[in-house]
């Protein structure tokens, strides 16, 4: 008895909801202004906006509508692709601009170091007068070039990176194509 009554109740929804995807969709506003969608025709002191004629679609045009959606897919999805590879290849561009930068500014430093100790060094007592700032100045000359190391490192790893998803974008380019 249950299962009738729900399967009735399952049945007589359905033929609500195939009620409303078939006919005539009417928009209208009552007299307060307020804006309606039924598909049951409004009221005879309404004012109707526009009437509707649904037309249920052939299997024919739901094929191709499928198909559009799925040649806009791919192609989004190809776009997104591309866009990964390209998003690499900036990010490797920066990355060697910012080793670049690093590199020149260790040298500078590096150079800048050296002249800075030869001068404070030049004698064994400046040496021992300005023992910590010599020591000082060699530290900072070191961290300057192992930042620019690490520029450098970061600047290949990038690289790798962007040559990889190029190789990707490629392969799977040649498998799209060698399955159409």
């Amino acid at each position: 008895m249950k299962l009738l009554i729900i399967t009735a109740g399952f049945l007589l929804v359905g033929f609500q909801i195939s009620v409303l995807y078939a006919g005539q969709v009417y928009t209208w506003t009552d007299k307060d202004g307020n804006l309606h969608v039924t598909d049951t025709p409004p009221p005879p002191k309404s004012n109707l906006k526009d009437t509707l004629e649904y037309q249920e679609k052939t299997a024919a045009e739901i094929r191709e509508l499928k198909n559009r959606k799925k040649s806009r897919d791919e192609k989004r999805g190809q776009a997104a692709k591309i866009n990964r590879v390209d998003q690499a290849k900036r990010r490797a561009r920066q990355a060697d601009e910012r080793a670049k930068k690093a590199v020149e500014q260790a040298e500078q430093i590096t150079s800048a170091s050296e002249i800075y100790i030869r001068r404070l060094a030049s004698t064994k007592e400046k040496r021992k007068q300005f023992r910590k700032k010599i020591q000082k100045e060699a530290e900072r000359a070191r961290a300057a070039q192992a930042f620019a190391k690490k520029a450098i490192e970061d600047a290949s790893q990038a690289a790798e990176e962007a040559r990889l998803a190029e190789e990707e974008l490629k392969a799977q380019t040649q498998q799209e194509e060698q399955l159409q």
